[in-house]
């Protein structure tokens, strides 16, 4: 059975697909005059994932996000609200914020010492009498980015007049209300330097026609092959693969594949039962997690079966993608470097339900076997490493992801052959299509 696609509309009328298709011409991965229309028609006018709520939980507390040469600072006000600024003093245009992150009282500038409010109005300027004329305190004042918060993430978008985030996401919105982001806890936070394009990134988490060549462990836990993928408007997507199955391409295997063993020995169920009927675990694991989640602290009720057991992807429009399970997430994507086409930032944060609701060590249960952080743990440490770390095995962003890292460097180096001009897709490749064609609206828009 091949992947299905289905189109939605959001509730304001705008069409998934846009007019035109974009060609995927070489050009557009690696040459200047491609970056600077991005940045001028997306990065300036898109909604952005730039953290979480849970970094911010004291008055004061602040993460910088940066974006090619901007940097956004993002705190908690004395109010209890979040703010986001741009990163740079209305003197003279000094960087306020060097430090990734942190708590403060009062933002100071650190060259001549101009102190502003958590709200971003300036309340202090040394020797303010020898400026004449007299600054106007109210236009001297830090400028604010645009923020939205939902479900524990905090998004910015640099054009004041953008649409809202709930405009922006539509009907995502209330797919994903179930999962309830905003109770899960930061497991892991990393940032790895690719020597790829954005865009180059983008298109390999946008479909699933590689994942028989190198990703091959997937085919003993997920069915990549019969995905089905949902396009949406402003170039948002999605595509769900059934899990706790086999691939379909092949034979059902007569013994229980060792990649879902330990899953079903974690739920308290013995791999040996399904010999000869390895395709029933996919329902029995649902009515399992159903059974066994109040009793160790979570509660399934609002999730339908295929969310229980199946990994969902949404693709947000331009940069972030979110790999979904029911107890754990990651909120991933590229971020561009600020002069270089061929260079990117990758950022992955994974958050989970705490492992007191979903583990109880005296039995050995758990709903998940990645459930490793804990309500009173510490933030992680932000890991921040580069591609040849992962190749040499240094840092790991899972097998998966570190299968992808292997290849994009080489997926970059080709788009500047002479012996290629534009890509060619498929249909299962319909996810990249989608992309790209509202990469070109969005600059063309410009």
């Amino acid at each position: 059975m091949p992947q299905t696609t289905v189109e939605e509309a959001f509730s304001d009328g705008m069409a998934p697909r846009t007019v035109t298709r974009a060609t995927l011409d070489k050009r557009d991965y690696i040459s200047e005059a491609s970056r600077q229309a991005e940045w001028e028609g997306i990065w300036t006018r898109c909604w952005l994932f730039s953290g979480l709520v849970s970094d911010l939980e004291d008055s004061g507390d602040y993460f910088v996000y940066p974006l090619g040469r901007e940097s956004v600072v993002v705190l908690k006000d004395e109010q209890g609200d979040i703010r986001a600024f741009y990163n740079v003093c209305q003197h003279r245009g000094n960087r306020i914020f060097t430090s990734e992150s942190g708590s403060i009282q009062h933002v100071v500038c650190p060259y001549h010492g101009w102190r502003y409010g958590l709200d971003g109005l300036l309340r202090e300027i040394p020797d303010e009498q020898r400026f004449c004329p007299e600054v106007d305190r109210s236009q001297r004042s830090l400028k604010p980015v645009k923020l939205a918060v939902w479900a524990g993430l905090i998004w910015i978008n640099m054009d004041p007049d953008a649409a809202s985030l709930e405009d922006y996401l539509g009907s995502i919105m209330q797919n994903l209300e179930p999962y309830h982001f905003e109770r899960m806890v930061l497991a892991k936070h990393q940032t790895v330097h690719l020597d790829a394009n954005w865009k180059t990134v983008r298109d390999n988490f946008l479909e699933q026609y590689h994942v028989d060549f190198i990703h091959p462990q997937h085919a003993s836990f997920v069915d990549c092959c019969n995905s089905e993928n949902v396009l949406w408007p402003y170039g948002h997507s999605a595509t769900m693969v059934e899990g706790f199955v086999t691939n379909s391409r092949y034979p059902t295997p007569e013994e229980t594949p060792e990649h879902l063993v330990m899953a079903l020995r974690s739920l308290g169920m013995d791999p040996a039962e399904f010999t000869g009927r390895v395709a029933d675990i996919r329902k029995a694991v649902q009515a399992r997690k159903r059974e066994l989640g109040p009793e160790l602290g979570f509660d399934y009720s609002e999730f339908s079966d295929s969310q229980i057991t199946d990994v969902w992807q949404y693709d947000i429009f331009p940069n972030t993608f979110m790999t979904i399970t029911a107890e754990e997430v990651w909120v991933y994507g590229p971020r561009p470097d600020a002069t270089d086409p061929d260079r990117c930032y990758f950022d992955k944060w994974t958050i989970s339900i705490p492992r007191e609701q979903g583990c109880d060590l005296k039995r050995k249960l758990t709903l998940n076997p990645r459930l490793v952080a804990s309500i009173d743990d510490e933030r992680p440490q932000h890991e921040v490493f580069t591609a040849a770390d992962v190749i040499a095995e240094k840092h790991t962003l899972t097998i998966t992801l570190d299968q992808d890292i292997y290849y994009l460097a080489d997926m970059q180096a080709g788009m500047h052959s002479r012996g290629f001009e534009c890509a060619v897709l498929n249909e299962d490749e319909v996810r990249v299509q989608h992309f790209h064609d509202w990469v070109e609206y969005y600059v063309s828009q410009h």
